[in-house]
């Protein structure tokens, strides 16, 4: 790999981390094909992505970013998992570590420019989602109103049952 080509990987990682705002760094060691398609379907899903590049082009990618706590993580046979969604790289490669054993072992990871520890990306991927926190923030918010319409139409209705009963009262004793 020549010199240009080694720049234009700095610069497409660094455009890549630039618009994550959750980046897992792990180690692996001696994946099956299996579960390396496992990992990279689970990515897939959760909307993230995984590059492996030399640990040299990684430091120089993270260099002056928020990512830069991920510098001392970067030896050895590295991955770098990342996303627009926080949790979400974090999840799937939990998920996809306890699968494969000991073979994918997270190192730790950036949160918003926070470094985190292996145990830190653990709590993380224990989290909910953007998606999940959206969803209940949406029900949250429509349950008000409806509480409300049912506060009132609670008098009008309690009014009612009390006519029925009264009208049922008089044909009993109408009868």
């Amino acid at each position: 790999m020549n010199k240009q080509q080694k720049q234009d990987r700095v610069d497409q990682l660094r455009e890549e981390l630039a618009i994550a705002t959750g980046v897992v760094v792990a180690a692996y060691d001696g994946l099956t094909v299996e579960q390396s398609t496992g990992l990279r379907v689970e990515l897939r899903k959760s909307g993230s992505k995984l590059r492996m590049v030399k640990n040299t082009l990684a430091r120089l990618s993270v260099q002056g970013t928020d990512h830069e706590g991920l510098t001392p993580l970067l030896t050895g046979p590295n991955f770098i998992v990342f996303g627009a969604d926080p949790v979400a790289p974090a999840k799937a490669l939990v998920k996809v570590a306890k699968d494969a054993g000991d073979r994918i072992v997270i190192k730790g990871g950036v949160l918003n420019g926070k470094t985190l520890d292996a145990k830190g990306v653990e709590a993380l991927s224990k989290l909910p989602g953007k998606d999940e926190l959206r969803a209940k923030l949406l029900g949250m918010l429509a349950a008000v109103p409806t509480k409300f319409v049912n506060q009132l139409a609670a008098v009008p209705r309690g009014m009612v049952t009390v006519l029925a009963a009264r009208k049922d009262k008089l044909e009993e004793g109408a009868a």
